[in-house]
């Protein structure tokens, strides 16, 4: 039997013992307190001590050891009580919000809203932050008198803490929207240092995969040896056959790596297509972490279609066999909570998930910014401690919304300026996010290779062709795209796309790439395009922006629909790509039915318009900023209101203004290799485990993304997927937000989803 009056947790099917409260309290205090050390904010540490101590405060009522644990603390037993509701987190966030509220002795009265910190993090260790308002109302039906006893029955077990509480602890001295990330910063360390406790005592079997692949204390190092070893290879198989392309990636690579031992902050890597971009940033990366005592690099992207080309590139340099060094994580398709006691294995990857313990975190935009850094969840918000002390690195940086670019730049500056970060700011196409006269932006950003315009002129393989006077009829422009043995043509929007499509007509030289193929049908349709590339024969391809986002194809002719400015220069990134030829051609042309996406996107269409009549030269990567300091100032760069209702500590308003996409709902298409996707289905609805979990990640190549604006339009055609309920009855539990399209509906082998009428499918990009 545990020693111990009182218990935190029950035995369970790995473990035999009850844990002690106290023993659960001190775990968590250490934990937690370890969580902040990268972050430059005086007293913090201390105070996530003191929120550790007292996070399960509650537990030590008598109602909940035994209605809630089956404990009786009075005799040391356990035994039946009935289950019932019974509430913990609020005692400990009571009895901090009355402490900060208490005039110290000999001092002068605190502000009306100091201390709030804390009573957010303890109250909301279990459930998800909301507002200061939805805080005290959820503490006003808990009274301090019966919190007080609770305290004592700490103290008894916990001398730690009652020294602790005695001190005169300053308030924390963050303010506004920097006071608000903190608390993320401060909820994250204690859920995380809670669930990793909790796990140690009840599943051991986790808790020891996870030691198993703890990153050693020279972790950066030995990665960047790795990398290192990999140029090295590199470089002798290009001495035997020497390119002069690669000379310049080498040398780019050089110059990049020279800053290593620059003092962290900001950092900007501008860098042609073709030059390098992805390991001169991993290497850099790597080695200026090894420099300053950094423990991981997070590489944000903002599109799916890339995330898993750039994790199979790290994994090929960085891991050996057996070996878990990076993770890629997305949302596409997340496995629904398991039932109670189903699955007790895992892999050190899905354990990484929750918290992103791991040396390189391959992920999206999306994820990084609106889900850890604004988000309110506590599966969100588990990870955010694991961003400090990192090296970031934003990949196609210029893809950051516009609409949010102030909340953005803040989450930065605090990361940077309290977090102990480095950023670094990655693209071809640099936007104008140093701060200046009316625009708050980003201080003293370096650039790792600064004279960025020598490796463009030196890879200079294209010229460029405006036809903006006269639109260009699709007729015309499919009847060309005929003529030419291989070209690519970029538009706007799925509308133009499929139609674009349609007049090309049918043939095994023509494809068509959009979202509304799945991922499957992309992969395949891109292999056979690149075969024929490859092979010399005609290829012609039809494509909405996807292809522009890190996609190798290297084509002698590009066609590039009037778009924004960066758009345009990134098309060209798949023309000549390789500099087999002296020249490639790139066409700018205005549609006749020349339709943008409204918002952010239709601005900068418009802005590149009137720009390419100037003449500007698209070779110069400082033609980009006057472009995007032009962009910032003609749309909002943050919703309404939005820095006061942070600085005021509203998580659900700012949570629900920072959207960088809006919700979609995944559709399972089981037309496309169907006996594939029964296969993955019958695997789902039958087994568990590693084997679940692979076929889940399998599946998610067979969907499409529909918006919830063009699902309800189709709802009459989406169904539940039958095998997925079949599961979810069985366990008790909801199944998974997917619909499938049914093999009714009509799902096009070169088209992908079509829904005849519903025009609003093809507008979206």
């Amino acid at each position: 039997m545990s020693s111990g009056k009182f218990m935190a947790h029950r035995p369970s099917a790995e473990q035999p013992q009850w844990q002690p409260l106290r023993e659960h309290a001190q775990g968590v205090a250490r934990r937690a307190e370890h969580f902040v050390r990268y972050l430059a904010v005086p007293g913090v540490g201390v105070q996530a001590r003191l929120a550790g101590y007292l996070h399960d405060l509650g537990k030590y009522r008598e109602a909940f050891q035994k209605h809630r644990l089956g404990w009786d603390p009075a005799v040391g037993q356990p035994g039946a009580f009935g289950e019932r509701r019974v509430p913990h987190s609020d005692a400990g966030a009571k009895f901090l919000e009355a402490r900060w509220r208490t005039r110290p002795r000999g001092g002068s009265p605190p502000a009306p809203d100091a201390g709030r910190e804390l009573p957010f993090v303890v109250a909301c260790h279990h459930g998800a932050l909301r507002s200061v308002e939805a805080l005290s109302e959820r503490l006003s039906g808990t009274a301090l008198e019966e919190v007080l006893p609770l305290l004592r029955q700490a103290f008894a077990e916990l001398p730690d803490l009652a020294d602790l509480v005695r001190e005169d602890l300053p308030p924390l001295p963050l303010q506004g929207t920097g006071r608000a990330f903190l608390i993320r910063f401060l909820l994250s360390a204690l859920v995380d240092a809670d669930r990793l406790d909790t796990e140690e005592h009840g599943s051991p079997s986790r808790a020891g995969l996870r030691e198993a692949h703890a990153e050693g204390p020279e972790e950066m190092a030995c990665l960047l040896a790795r990398l290192q070893a990999a140029q090295e290879r590199r470089a002798a198989e290009d001495a035997r056959h020497p390119q002069p392309i690669n000379a310049l990636r080498r040398e780019m690579y050089a110059e990049a790596l020279s800053h290593a031992g620059d003092q962290p902050g900001f950092f900007r890597l501008t860098l042609p297509t073709g030059a390098g971009k992805t390991l001169t940033s991993l290497g850099f990366a790597l080695a200026h972490a090894q420099r300053h005592g950094l423990r991981r690099v997070v590489y944000a992207l903002p599109f799916t279609t890339i995330i898993d080309q750039t994790a199979r590139v790290f994994r090929g340099v960085l891991e050996r066999e057996g070996e878990f060094k990076v993770l890629e994580h997305h949302a596409n398709l997340e496995v629904p909570e398991r039932a109670e006691g189903e699955e007790s294995q895992t892999s050190a990857a899905d354990l990484a998930t929750e918290n992103w313990d791991a040396p390189i975190i391959v992920t999206t935009t999306v994820r990084l910014f609106q889900e850890t850094l604004f988000g309110t969840r506590t599966a969100q918000l588990r990870r955010l401690h694991n961003l400090s002390g990192s090296v970031l690195v934003l990949d196609e940086v210029q893809t950051l919304p516009a609409h949010l670019l102030t909340p953005t730049l803040d989450a930065l500056r605090f990361l940077v300026r309290y977090a102990g970060c480095s950023v670094v700011l990655c693209t071809a196409t640099q936007p104008a996010l140093d701060a200046g006269p009316g625009f708050s932006g980003l201080e003293q950003v370096r650039d790792l290779v600064p004279d960025a315009g020598r490796s463009f002129r030196a890879l200079r393989r294209v010229a460029y062709e405006l036809r903006l006077d006269t639109p260009t009829p699709w007729p015309t422009l499919a009847a060309e795209l005929r003529e030419q043995p291989q070209a690519l043509c970029i538009v706007n929007t799925r509308a133009h796309a499929a139609a674009l499509y349609t007049l090309l007509g049918d043939d095994p030289a023509h494809f068509h790439l959009s979202t509304l193929l799945c991922p499957a049908h992309r992969e395949r349709e891109l292999f056979r395009l690149r075969e024929r590339l490859a092979g010399g024969l005609s290829c012609r391809v039809v494509s909405t922006q996807l292809i522009e986002a890190g996609i190798d194809v290297d084509f002698p002719r590009v066609y590039r629909a009037l778009g924004p400015l960066e758009a345009i220069v990134q098309a060209a990134g798949r023309c000549n790509r390789e500099g087999r030829r002296a020249e490639g051609q790139v066409v700018v042309f205005r549609p006749e039915d020349h339709r943008l996406p409204p918002g952010d996107y239709e601005v900068r269409g418009s802005l590149t318009a009137s720009l390419l009549r100037e003449g500007p030269d698209l070779h110069d990567p400082e033609v980009f900023t006057p472009y995007f300091r032009d962009v910032y100032s003609r749309v909002s760069t943050a919703p309404q209101d939005f820095d006061k209702a942070h600085a005021e500590l509203n998580f659900t308003r700012v949570a629900a203004a920072y959207r960088m996409m809006e919700d979609t709902v995944p559709v399972l298409i089981r037309g496309y290799d169907p006996a594939r996707v029964d296969a993955l289905l019958g695997t789902l609805r039958d087994s568990h485990g590693q084997e679940r979990r692979h076929a889940w990640r399998a599946l998610q190549r067979y969907t499409v993304n529909l918006s919830r604006s063009q699902a309800a339009q189709l709802g009459h055609l989406l169904t539940d997927v039958p095998e997925l309920v079949q599961r979810a009855q069985r366990l008790g539990v909801d199944p998974p937000r997917l619909r499938q399209w049914p093999l009714t509906a009509r799902y096009d082998d070169k088209l992908g989803l079509v829904a005849e009428g519903a025009d609003e499918l093809f507008t979206a990009f």
